[in-house]
């Protein structure tokens, strides 16, 4: 018999109410999508009891990445069923894998202990054929010794997981985890050494601007993780009407509004899920969100360069630049702004573009606007953009002043320029006085918290970016030095 018409024939009679043999199943490649047509779960009441597992769409996109992936991360809504998913693979595992290991991590006792019932139910009520007997059977532990294989449930302690060596971990609600960290790192090595699995979900917590499950979740897939995000409505019955509802219904909150309540339970994009809250983020979301009023298609582009504004007579201009290494992970961002009006007029903003081609289209970006003061970040690749600019004579390089009185060229990023920068950019910003056109630009400024696990060091989110951010910072402490019409422009910023 061919593969599919083994699935159907089993795919019949999950619909005739029989049972499958137990061979069978397991002779189907990923056959836990099949397995899936004998899955119970139990819903309390009202309207609850034992239902049929529904294979939503978006609960068959997980079941698909948990086969074909070893490490799965989830950015969901609320009651979307991923526990549910989650237990049935897990399920699947112990009984399909003997000798399997399985271990369930939440945020507290009771939590892990729900997550192990489900398991629990979706054993029992498993085909008896393949069902096997529990040696241990408790709220915590769950062994069926004929194949060796077991489940442990495990509240997320800072020691959770150390010393086990485990086939699958799922941690459900993974951003409420105290001990996120430690517990990744007691279970990842090994999972690493034995070819184990890993399934991080979670919906964000909007109080925690810096977590493990964020990390993970952006640097995805380039960490070798799969990501998945799960929209508000992926479950039936959700539509707008809905969405208002359970807005207008959600109690009041001290740290929390209705809006930002959504955004964190049922987000409507990834962008809105991973958004800081005002509390932590370093600009006024408020005041970003009607600059966006203001972006725009650029009027000519020309290579890497956008030009929002041509050059206008009478007008002063000030630029700056913030290399990266051009190899795909930062952009390298150079802006022109008006120094009377604070908004950005032409930049260029890349992240394949090396040190000394960045230099360039630069340069010719510059040209444009009567070369204007022209800070260019001293970093180790701003370095070689700045041996370009001065190779080439650029005539409005500026240099800062150090400690000694000596002019260095190049703008300094310390722990004093650092504060001076952000500190006016954030003032300037939220004030209203710069306009960034560029979408894409202006998106970083949303990125950009305060780490109070770093006191307070201004700086993007883990996995994004604030490059962008940085040039206007740079551009802007320009804006006393564009009336200067010297080749060395000079200041002391601390």
């Amino acid at each position: 018999m061919t593969t599919a018409s083994l699935k159907q024939e089993l795919q019949e009679k999950a619909v005739a109410g029989q049972s499958a043999g137990f061979e069978q199943v397991r002779q189907i490649p990923n056959g836990f999508l099949t397995f899936l047509d004998y899955v119970y779960i139990m819903v309390p009441p009202p309207g609850g009891g034992r239902i049929k597992f529904q294979k939503w769409p978006h609960l068959l996109e997980l079941a698909a990445s948990f086969i074909a992936n070893r490490f799965t991360v989830v950015l969901k809504p609320r009651q979307i069923g991923f526990s549910w998913t989650a237990a049935a693979y897990a399920v699947w595992v112990a009984r399909f894998q003997p000798g399997a290991v399985i271990l369930f991590l939440s945020k507290g006792e009771y939590e892990a202990k729900v997550l192990l019932k489900k398991a629990r139910d979706i054993w029992v009520n498993m085909p008896k054929e393949w069902q096997l007997s529990f040696g241990t059977d408790s709220q915590t532990e769950i062994t069926v010794p004929s194949i060796g294989s077991k489940m442990i449930a495990l509240a997320a302690t800072e020691d959770a997981g150390r010393g086990e060596t485990t086939t699958l971990v799922v941690q459900d609600e993974a951003e409420f985890h105290e001990f996120a960290e430690s517990n990744y790192a007691a279970v990842k090595p090994t999972l690493d050494s034995n070819g184990g699995q890993m399934i991080l979900g979670s919906t964000v917590n909007k109080k925690k601007a810096v977590s493990l499950f964020k990390r993970v979740f952006q640097e995805a897939p380039e960490n070798h993780w799969h990501p998945i995000f799960i929209l508000w409505d992926a479950r039936p019955g959700r539509d707008e009407e809905w969405y208002e509802y359970t807005q207008d219904n959600v109690p009041d909150l001290a740290e929390m509004s209705p809006e930002l309540y959504m955004a964190a339970n049922y987000p409507r994009s990834i962008a809105e899920a991973l958004a800081p809250a005002q509390a932590s983020a370093a600009f006024d979301l408020e005041v970003l969100k009607v600059m966006e009023e203001d972006c725009r298609r650029p009027k000519m582009i020309t290579g890497p360069i956008k030009v929002f504004q041509g050059y206008r007579v009478g007008r002063k201009y000030m630029a700056a630049t913030d290399t990266s290494h051009g190899t795909g992970y930062d952009f390298s961002c150079s802006v022109v702004m008006d120094a009377q009006t604070g908004t950005v007029v032409a930049d260029i903003m890349d992240k394949m573009l090396d040190p000394e081609k960045l230099a360039m289209e630069t340069m010719r970006m510059l040209g444009m606007y009567q070369q204007p003061v022209w800070a260019i970040e001293d970093n180790d690749w701003g370095r070689e953009t700045l041996k370009v600019a001065r190779d080439g004579k650029y005539p409005k390089i500026y240099h800062r002043l150090t400690g000694k009185k000596e002019k260095k060229p190049g703008w300094r990023t310390d722990a004093g320029t650092r504060v001076l920068l952000w500190g006016e950019l954030i003032q300037a910003v939220n004030a209203g006085q710069i306009g960034i056109p560029n979408m894409a630009g202006l998106q970083q400024f949303y990125k950009v918290i305060r780490r109070e696990d770093k006191g307070g060091r201004i700086e993007a989110m883990v996995g994004a970016h604030d490059d962008y951010p940085m040039a206007v910072g740079m551009a802007w402490q320009m804006r006393k030095h564009a009336l200067s019409s010297g080749t060395k422009i000079s200041v002391n910023p601390v």
